[in-house]
C-alpha cells in the first residue's frame, strides 16, 4: 500500500479518533486526511504532479504532516530537510534534488530568497503561515477530495539527504513499500496499538523520527505530542499532562532524564516502554533507566539508507548488554570481514543488510 492510501485507510477507520496533538490543540484522522486532501489539490494547482520533488523544512508540527502526505497523494516525492540548514547547505539541497516547490515557515523564507537566482527549478515558495500564507487558505477552502494516482510500492516516496563519511550529502531515495513496511514497528515489535500515544522530540525530517513518531503512530491508528522546541521539564510535564505511553528518542534524552534533578516532581506512570536509537546507549545507564521509571527500554539499529530500522531488541527476549538486537521482519543480517566473507560468532566486522528496508539508491549518484 502506498502512504497516501494508508492515511485514507485509517482516516476512515479511526476518523474520530486524535491523531496529533500540538501545544493546545489537537487534529483527528479526519481533520488530518481533509487537510492533506486540500493542500494536495492546491500543489495541483501549482502544476506538481507524480514523480515531482518538493522539499519541505519545518518542525514537528501539524504543517509537516499535512505537507508530508498531500506530496504523497499527487504521487509526489518529499525531501525532508533539516530545519537548521543554512543558506549554503539548501542551495546544495534544493538544487541537487531537483525540487520544484519548497514548503517551510515564514522565519526561514529568507534563506531560501538568497539563494533563488541560483535554483531555477524551485520556482514555488510555499509559506505554511503568516498573512498570506496560501498554506492557510488552501486548508480554508479546499476541495477536501482528491484522486490518489496509482503509484507502484517501488516508487519514490522520500529523500532524505544523509552526509555518510566524505564529501556533500546524498539523497537517499525511499520508497512506499520502504516505509509502509517500517512503518507496522511500533506493532510488531514493541505490541502498541491504537492506546498508544508518543512524545514526537525526534525531527520528523529525520528517518527515526518520521517512523517512530508518524507514520507508526498513523499505521495503527495511534496518536502522538508534536513538541518542536522543549527543556526536560515541558517533556516530563507532556508525559503527566498528555498521558504519554511511549518515547523515541537518542540516548541522550534518556541520560537526561535520569540524571534530571525535579524529575520526583512529575507522574510519568502512563509510560509503558522507551525505545532508543541514532548512536550507542551507554549499557550500564539501560538498567538505571529501567529501575528509576519502572519501564523497559528497547535499543535498535539502522541507518537512514534502511528506512531506517534493520535490527531491535524485542521485549519477549531477555536483553544483551551492548547489543542492538535482531533484524527486524523481512530484514537479513550477516557480519562480514575485507573478502566480504562471513566472520565466526564474536569476530569484530562489518555489518550488511539486506531486506525490503533498503532504499532505492542514492539520487543522482547510481555507483554510490
Amino acid at each position: 500500500m502506498d502512504l497516501g492510501r494508508m492515511l485514507e485507510d485509517i482516516a476512515g477507520r479511526f476518523g474520530d479518533r486524535t491523531a496529533f496533538l500540538y501545544e493546545e490543540d489537537s487534529i483527528s484522522y479526519e481533520g488530518l486526511n481533509r487537510s492533506v486532501n486540500a493542500f494536495a489539490n492546491y500543489l495541483r494547482t501549482l502544476g506538481l504532479r507524480r514523480g515531482d520533488h518538493i522539499a519541505v523544512m519545518l518542525a514537528n508540527c501539524p504543517e509537516f504532516v499535512i505537507s508530508y502526505f498531500a506530496i504523497q497523494k499527487i504521487g509526489g516525492v518529499a525531501v525532508t530537510l533539516n530545519v537548521l540548514s543554512t543558506p549554503y547547505e539548501l542551495r546544495h539541497l534544493l538544487g541537487n534534488s531537483d525540487a520544484k516547490a519548497f514548503v517551510t515557515s515564514a522565519s526561514c523564507a529568507k534563506r531560501y530568497e538568497e539563494i533563488r537566482p541560483e535554483i531555477p527549478l524551485c520556482r514555488h515558495l510555499i509559506l505554511v503561515d503568516g498573512e498570506s500564507s496560501s498554506f492557510r487558505k488552501a486548508l480554508e477552502e479546499g476541495p477536501f477530495a482528491i484522486e490518489i494516482p496509482d503509484i507502484a510500492p517501488d516508487d519514490p516516496a522520500v529523500m532524505i539527504y544523509t552526509a555518510g563519511l566524505t564529501g556533500k550529502p546524498r539523497g537517499a531515495v525511499l520508497t512506499h513499500n520502504n516505509l509502509y513496511t517500517q512503518s507496522n514497528l511500533l506493532r510488531s515489535i514493541c505490541r502498541a496499538d491504537e492506546s498508544a500515544r508518543g512524545l514526537a522530540i525526534i525531527p520528523f525530517f529525520h528517518s527515526f523520527g518520521a517512523v517512530a513518531n508518524m507514520l507508526a503512530v498513523i499505521r495503527i491508528g495511534a496518536s502522538a505530542v508534536l513538541m518542536d522546541h522543549f527543556t526536560l521539564d515541558s517533556i516530563f510535564g507532556a508525559i503527566e499532562k498528555k498521558k504519554v505511553t511511549y518515547i523515541a528518542a537518542v540516548p541522550r534524552l534518556f541520560l537526561g532524564m535520569v540524571f534530571h534533578d525535579r524529575k520526583a516532581n512529575f507522574d510519568v506512570s502512563s509510560l509503558h516502554f522507551c525505545v532508543t536509537g541514532g548512536s550507542a546507549m551507554p549499557p550500564d545507564f539501560i538498567p538505571v533507566f529501567e529501575k528509576e521509571f519502572h519501564v523497559k527500554i528497547l535499543e535498535g539499529y539502522g541507518l537512514t539508507e534502511g528506512s531506517p530500522v534493520s535490527s531491535f531488541n524485542r521485549l519477549d527476549i531477555p536483553p544483551k548488554t551492548g547489543s542492538i538486537g535482531v533484524a527486524i521482519p523481512g530484514v537479513e543480517i550477516r557480519i562480514v570481514d575485507e573478502q566480504d566473507q562471513e566472520v565466526p560468532r564474536g569476530t569484530v566486522g562489518e555489518l550488511v543488510i539486506r531486506g525490503e528496508n533498503v532504499m532505492k539508491g542514492y539520487y543522482k549518484d547510481e555507483e554510490a
